[in-house]
């Protein structure tokens, strides 16, 4: 490829250095006209040379493949958001919540309803129903199919309102008093569902706590400690517990995990712990698809 003049060298003259050729004449021999002649080495311009070699301004094959699967997740995490858009507008159902974006309320329930249900919650999928002494899943008013139901020991203790959301209407927190003696239950919400936290008085036995799944066909403990519910209308999984007592240096951790009492029912395995102080066993519990 022919050079460019940016690569040549250059010179520098004054006017007085000029000579002037007339034709059929020989220049002077002068001393001027003879510096011209010399090779004058300069310092190559501070501007990069131009190069129009194509594989500068192509992308490599590496890059091509980046663009390629990053273009690739783009349209996937579109098509996924538009069709959990869609989802949520057949279903009628709040888009933040589908997306777990949104931490679902108990609100108060203020129809009429033969289970003699006090406080609705909405996670964006179905509604958790409080109910004294029991939780009804997936609960719907007028349903034909009884809502699978999570009891605890006293069928009267009554739910209450523990702890107002910042609009001062919804709650965050509902308290079953005396679910077990000397045992209540905390049902707070949390985005995608809801967690329950037993607080055990000091000198109670937790292994009194036992709760029954009624209407599921099946429990099984995974190997992470984890709960697994069947029912007829999908799977929930209650987290492995965790399990602690507050003490002088903060929050202590306290071993536990799931026991199976047969059927429906299950309690918890408790490790040592100071009998003194109050425990709390936090089973998280979701809805797994």
């Amino acid at each position: 490829m022919p050079s460019s003049t940016l690569d040549r060298p250059r010179t520098r003259a004054h006017p007085s250095d000029w000579v002037v050729v007339v034709p059929g004449q020989q220049p002077g021999e002068s001393s001027e006209a003879a510096e011209l002649t010399e090779t004058v080495h300069v310092s190559p311009p501070i501007w990069p040379a131009i190069s129009l070699t194509p594989s500068v301004y192509l992308p490599t094959g590496r890059t091509t493949a980046v663009r390629s699967a990053v273009s690739r997740l783009v349209l996937l995490i579109g098509l996924a958001g538009a069709a959990v858009a869609a989802l949520a507008l057949v279903m009628g159902q709040d888009l933040l919540l589908v997306l777990q974006l949104k931490t679902p309320t108990f609100v108060a329930y203020q129809g009429a309803s033969a289970e003699q249900v006090r406080f609705v919650m909405n996670d964006g999928f179905g509604q958790t129903a409080a109910v004294p002494g029991a939780l009804l899943l997936d609960w719907r008013e007028g349903q034909a199919q009884p809502a699978m139901r999570l009891t605890m020991g006293n069928p009267a203790a009554e739910p209450e309102v523990e702890r107002l959301a910042a609009d001062g209407v919804s709650i965050e927190e509902i308290r079953y008093r005396g679910a077990w003696p000397g045992i209540d239950a905390v049902i707070r919400t949390m985005p995608g569902g809801w967690s329950c936290n037993f607080i055990v008085e000091p000198g109670v036995d937790p292994g009194v706590i036992e709760l029954e799944y009624v209407g599921a066909t099946a429990l099984t403990i995974d190997p992470a400690g984890r709960l697994h519910v069947r029912a007829p209308g999908g799977v929930w999984i209650d987290g492995t517990p965790e399990s602690w007592q507050d003490g002088p240096s903060g929050r202590e951790p306290v071993g536990s995990g799931f026991a199976l009492h047969g059927g429906g029912r299950f309690g918890f395995d408790v490790g040592p712990y100071d009998p003194s102080r109050p425990l709390v066993v936090d089973p998280p519990s979701e809805r797994s698809f």
